[in-house]
């Protein structure tokens, strides 16, 4: 377990503030905000929710639904995330995806964009599966004397080649990179995000947006709040997205800006510009990319968005061939008693520890041979042991973080599960002191479900 971590990637600020606020909206007949230079600060508000919300079990709990915090959780093994994933309430472990009109960015040898390298994502799913189109010829009839419409193989291939704009996050210029699998997400709901400049960018809630405080979904980045339907009711952050940016002189330093038409020689530098307004499309057909190199983003209708990654298997094959930790790729319990749920108690020794390592080795090395006679990952994976490691993202607001302790924090819940919940309420005493405090002292590991 000593692998295990979780980190914040973004949280709502003030979060027991904005508790406060939405209490005293639901009962108040005037605007609350135009009082809010009397607003009591965090620490108060926290002990006010305390008082006059969460002790005796007064009022409705929708006030707690306000305030949303996002965890990057790592290396945890996969039973733990299905156990997690079970009864879940108001938690998201969605995938991030873009409509399929978006506009990707590509450039010439030279790092200029022109119209002819301009394509969309769907373009590209459809070139990516089946090949570049031909345009039809009046001359050459097919069947029932239509013109001949066929596919050119090498769509994937050329795809593959092309110079796909992406961003060097550590200096904030641009570089190329190259496709490695282009993604169709399903049909989802869809947002468009409009910028100052007048940029759109139609994409999910929860796709990852690089903004001038780094990687955060778009909905935690603009404090995205929607009613029941998924139309927008209001947006509760400022925030700015990172866009293509003016040309700057390769031979001057990066804080001296340059307008000048792009050149070779000429570097491009991202620029951050402010989100004006999301309105919800409904639902549509979405896609996504994934990036090969070092830089795992792209362009999308000019703003710099993050780009997905599907499964290879590679960590499998590095373990088979002894160049990755098997117990980097796999979680197996340490040696120690251990007590199942109908109160047997027993060892787990360390002759069955290394017995159980050689298992997964061997299964790793049966997933290489599968792999090289040519099946699916999909198909070849069935083979590996169910708890290798699994990294995940977890979106949930604070009523619904209480509701996951409820569930997983008990004594007799997973070990591994239990372990989850200590580095999540770390977080969540950090994030809003009070709430949690009280959580601890009256809900923690007593198997109550948060109302």
């Amino acid at each position: 377990m000593e692998r295990f971590c979780i980190d914040v990637i973004a949280a709502t600020p003030n979060p027991q503030q904005v508790v406060w606020a939405a209490m005293h909206q639901d009962y108040s007949e005037h605007y609350v905000w135009d009082s809010r230079d009397r607003w009591p600060p965090e620490e108060r508000s926290g002990e006010l929710i305390v008082k006059h919300l969460l002790a005796g079990e007064r009022g409705h709990y929708g006030c707690l639904e306000h305030p949303q915090i996002t965890f990057n959780v790592g290396y945890f093994p996969h039973s733990m995330m299905q156990q997690v994933r079970t009864h879940r309430v108001g938690v998201s472990f969605d995938v991030q995806c873009l409509a399929a009109d978006t506009e990707i960015t590509f450039v010439n040898d030279n790092g200029e964009t022109s119209k002819e390298l301009r394509t969309t994502i769907g373009e590209l799913y459809e070139r990516w599966t089946n090949g570049k189109k031909n345009i039809p010829q009046k001359s050459i009839l097919g069947i029932n004397e239509k013109p001949s419409i066929d596919y050119q193989c090498e769509g994937k291939n050329r795809i593959c080649k092309m110079h796909l704009r992406v961003l060097n996050e550590n200096n904030g210029l641009f570089e190329t990179g190259h496709i490695k699998d282009v993604i169709f997400s399903g049909i989802q709901p869809v947002y468009r995000v409009t910028l100052a400049d007048r940029k759109t960018l139609d994409c999910t809630v929860n796709h990852r947006l690089f903004t001038s405080a780094g990687w955060q979904t778009m909905g935690d980045a603009v404090g995205l709040i929607t009613s029941t339907d998924g139309c927008v009711v209001k947006l509760t952050k400022p925030c700015s997205v990172m866009c293509n940016g003016m040309a700057v002189a390769s031979n001057t330093e990066s804080s001296q800006w340059q307008s000048q038409r792009q050149s070779a020689g000429t570097n491009i530098k991202a620029h951050p510009v402010k989100v004006t307004k999301v309105e919800y499309l409904g639902k549509h057909k979405t896609y996504d990319l994934e990036v090969d190199g070092q830089w795992h983003n792209f362009v999308a209708n000019g703003m710099v968005v993050h780009n997905s990654f599907r499964y290879t298997g590679q960590r499998i094959i590095n373990v088979a061939q002894g160049k990755q930790d098997i117990e980097e790729v796999f979680y197996l319990r340490p040696v120690g008693n251990y007590t199942n749920r109908q109160g047997k108690r027993y060892f787990y020794s360390e002759a069955q520890r290394s017995e159980d390592i050689k298992w997964c080795l061997e299964a790793c090395k049966r997933y290489q041979q599968r792999i090289e006679e040519g099946l699916s990952e999909e198909h070849a994976r069935g083979l590996i042991p169910f708890d290798a490691r699994q990294n995940f993202v977890l979106s949930c607001n604070m009523r619904s973080l209480m509701h996951l302790l409820d569930l997983r924090w008990k004594k007799d819940a997973q070990l591994e599960a239990q372990k989850f919940c200590e580095l999540l309420y770390l977080h969540f005493e950090k994030w809003s002191p009070a709430v949690a405090k009280w959580y601890k002292e009256n809900r923690a590991k007593k198997a109550k479900l948060s109302p």
